[in-house]
């Protein structure tokens, strides 16, 4: 990939001022603005590659540097782009979400949160309402699941490294989904792509609070049908057996002749989902360090 011609960049400051510290003090200035612009492409590709479900050690490997190095350095950033991407009711649900943790006086917004908060407003909370969960329950069950609350604070808490991963899967969701293979600058997830995280998740506490609700799951996933594209399976011909999937059984992205697939008893897994699957398991193995 070339760079700005050398010869355009000299005519432009030559054309801005005469005076040679003038001239030089223009060029630091543009140093300075290409720099900005240089780590905000790297910042929206880095983001591309998160919702896709890239690991970090994949984005690593292909930046030459380590995991830690690679999420040391964006992730912050790439968490503040991902943002960018929600739709304006999930975004007003996610501050709900932390007016319930704060009030809890949690030191942090987790995943149980998220669900209280996404009876706000917006398709999940229709969806939530249909099935029979309220906030009160919500509330009230994640307190007998994970203690009664504490005295309200004054200041936000920050998201959980669980509620982040939610929101980051909640956007490769709303990516699978998008016809358009560059969508990266609309607002394209919903509070209906974060409820299928959070529901489907069998691990995640907003899960665990559904079960104790009684809560249909699977009445959930038929509401969510229409709004969200789940993982899609291939037919089958009749009279043979498929033995060459088309998709990933975890983000439904297909195999093609660089992205291989590696088939488990009924399931099959592409390298991506294999390397955010050993990166989950490596940080919640104890002593973990670079959590």
């Amino acid at each position: 990939m070339e760079g700005i011609p050398f010869d355009q960049l000299l005519a432009r400051i030559r054309a801005e001022a005469e005076d040679p510290l003038d001239r030089l003090e223009r060029a630091v200035a543009l140093r300075e603005t290409l720099a900005r612009q240089a780590d905000q492409v790297m910042d929206h590709f880095v983001g591309q590659a998160r919702a896709a479900g890239l690991s970090w050690t994949s984005i690593g490997d292909r930046m030459g540097v380590s995991k830690q190095a690679a999420r040391q350095r964006f992730a912050d950033r790439v968490e503040q782009v991902l943002m960018t991407q929600l739709r304006p009711r999930l975004r007003s649900c996610l501050a709900q979400a932390e007016r319930e943790a704060r009030d809890d006086g949690s030191a942090e917004v987790g995943t149980q949160h998220l669900l209280a908060g996404l009876l706000a407003e917006g398709v999940a909370a229709a969806v939530l309402d249909r099935t029979g969960v309220t906030a009160d329950a919500v509330r009230q069950s994640s307190h007998r699941l994970y203690g009664s609350s504490q005295p309200a604070g004054d200041a936000v808490p920050p998201m959980s490294d669980d509620a982040i991963r939610a929101i980051d899967a909640a956007t490769h969701q709303a990516v699978l989904g998008c016809p358009d293979e560059s969508p990266w600058s609309e607002e394209l997830v919903g509070t209906e792509h974060l409820l299928a995280v959070l529901a489907l998740d069998p691990g995640s506490r907003a899960r665990r609070v559904l079960n104790d609700l009684g809560t249909d799951i699977a009445a959930i996933k038929k509401e969510l049908d229409c709004h969200v594209t789940f993982n899609p399976r291939r037919r089958r011909g009749r009279g043979r057996k498929d033995r060459s999937p088309a998709v990933c059984s975890f983000c439904g992205r297909p195999r093609t002749a660089a992205r291989r697939l590696v088939a488990g008893p009924g399931v099959f897994i592409c390298g991506a989902c294999i390397g955010i699957a050993a990166e989950a398991l490596a940080s919640s193995a104890p002593g973990a360090a670079d959590r």
